[in-house]
């Protein structure tokens, strides 16, 4: 499964536009893995361009049973101020149109989802939610299809939990409050939640997605494990997936009573839940896609990481990542997921640069056929807009500042005597604000002295055109 365009009308921030996600170049012609990197400043419409496509691709679900489908919703409305004589109205502009373009089960496909303002419609859709269907009708029979893998990791991935519409009626029918969550899960319950592969579908289109559902995962592979006397093939993999995707990772095991612990190298071994926010948002990511990929498609045994086709969106891939890990983020999610269609944004030059001939989406500047070749600087000021990135704001201010002092003072040099002193305020007041660097101001208020001292000095004497000592005498 993959997305080649996407057109919106009306969605969010866009009136309409159409994106491209062309397969990569050294990609098999029969392959479905790429990845694509958006990029723009905010409020040019990254993640929303992520909503719209969690939308598109959230159609699959049309199909599934028991799963909800990302519909248009009010707040996705593209909205306007119109001005009327001397009133201002904010006006809703219908209809909102996401239409995609792609492959589907083997089959190209063209979809439309639109919204007038009371609910989605999927008349048009209608082939990816019979796709869907007919696959889920081969899975219930026992059939190897290959399902794909849907997620979309927003911005408050680790600590927003997506909320489980059903499980909140079941606890209402139980006589329990929504917020009432059982402190521990029994073993039945374990596998009740994962007993069929549509288990991999569980909160897929919801952003916010925190790894509640993949250590609840490993916790039931663990209860096997211990069972059987022996780890599933699935179990293995997701494990060696999460050590491959952790740098200096030696070993991962999942405890029945401390839960997923980790060895990596120059720290000594921890649970999960005590490494550091960048190394858990990897975990969690590959993790769970690691884990839903051998719960949709079982029957690709060790090569299921290898083999299962999907769409994976994620914002701000960058998010807690040291620079050099996100110099390697991409390449990792390739090799590990090679048939995924990743679509991702960020701000970080370092994610920019990674990205190869024709993965780069900008929102606010044309596209440039590589960058791979640039540098840091090039990407921070040509495709990112960033002034100057080779110094700080406060070092370019510095030098505007004593670029304007030293303006000043040339004007002051050639002032009247009675403007003379009105200038020297001003200049004190601009270099005020850089107490914290003596040398800084030092330096210009040498410069003063040096070219008005000898004014002020002689300004000074006329005011007070001579000393007295204690008795009075000259």
């Amino acid at each position: 499964m993959r997305i080649d365009r996407l057109y919106v009308r009306n969605f969010k921030g866009f009136e309409e536009r159409t994106f491209t996600f062309p397969r990569s170049l050294d990609a098999p012609a029969d392959g479905n893995g790429s990845f694509h990197v958006i990029i723009g400043q905010n409020g040019r419409g990254k993640t929303s361009a992520l909503d719209a496509l969690a939308v598109a691709v959230g159609s699959w679900f049309l199909g599934v049973r028991g799963e909800d489908s990302r519909h248009i919703r009010l707040d996705d409305v593209r909205v306007r101020v119109i001005e009327f004589r001397e009133t201002q109205r904010i006006e809703k502009q219908l209809p909102v149109v996401v239409e995609a373009t792609g492959r589907v089960q083997g089959k190209d496909y063209t979809w439309k989802r639109e919204f007038a303002g009371k609910r989605t419609t999927w008349v048009n859709a209608k082939n990816i939610k019979t796709s869907a269907e007919i696959a889920v009708e081969k899975m219930q029979r026992g059939e190897e299809v290959t399902l794909p893998l849907i997620s979309y990791y927003g911005t408050g991935r680790l600590w927003l939990e997506p909320k489980d519409v059903r499980a909140e009626a079941e606890a209402l029918k139980a006589g329990h409050t929504p917020q009432e969550v059982p402190a521990q899960e029994t073993e039945e319950d374990l596998a009740e939640s994962f007993a069929s592969r549509l288990a991999g579908y569980r909160f897929s289109i919801d952003p916010r997605c925190s790894p509640r559902d993949l250590l609840r995962w490993l916790k039931f592979e663990q209860q096997i494990a211990n069972v059987e006397r022996r780890e599933s093939i699935q179990f293995r993999v997701v494990k060696q997936a999460i050590q491959d995707a952790v740098e200096g990772c030696r070993r991962i095991e999942y405890h029945p009573r401390l839960g997923l612990l980790l060895d990596i190298e120059g720290q000594p071994r921890l649970p999960f839940g005590a490494l550091s926010d960048g190394q858990r948002n990897v975990i969690a990511m590959v993790g769970d896609l690691a884990f839903k990929a051998a719960q949709l498609n079982p029957h690709l045994d060790e090569k299921v990481l290898l083999k299962t086709p999907g769409i994976v969106l994620i914002d701000e891939i960058d998010l807690h990542l040291h620079p050099r890990w996100q110099r390697h983020v991409m390449d990792d999610l390739r090799r590990l997921f090679p048939e995924v269609q990743f679509i991702a944004t960020t701000h970080s030059p370092f994610i920019v640069q990674t990205a190869r001939e024709g993965e780069l989406i900008p929102l606010d500047v044309q596209p440039v056929a590589e960058t791979e070749n640039l540098g840091l600087e090039e990407i921070a000021r040509g495709l990112m807009r960033v002034e100057r990135p080779e110094v700080s704001p406060r070092y370019r201010q510095m030098v505007d500042v004593a670029k304007n002092y030293l303006t000043l003072l040339d004007e002051a040099e050639k002032a009247p005597a009675e403007k003379l002193r009105d200038y020297v305020e001003r200049l004190a007041a601009d270099i005020a604000p850089y107490a914290d660097n003596p040398a800084f101001q030092a330096f210009l208020e040498l410069k003063r002295e040096a070219t008005l001292g000898a004014r002020l000095e002689a300004m000074a004497e006329q005011v007070q055109p001579g000393r007295h000592d204690g008795d009075g005498e000259r």
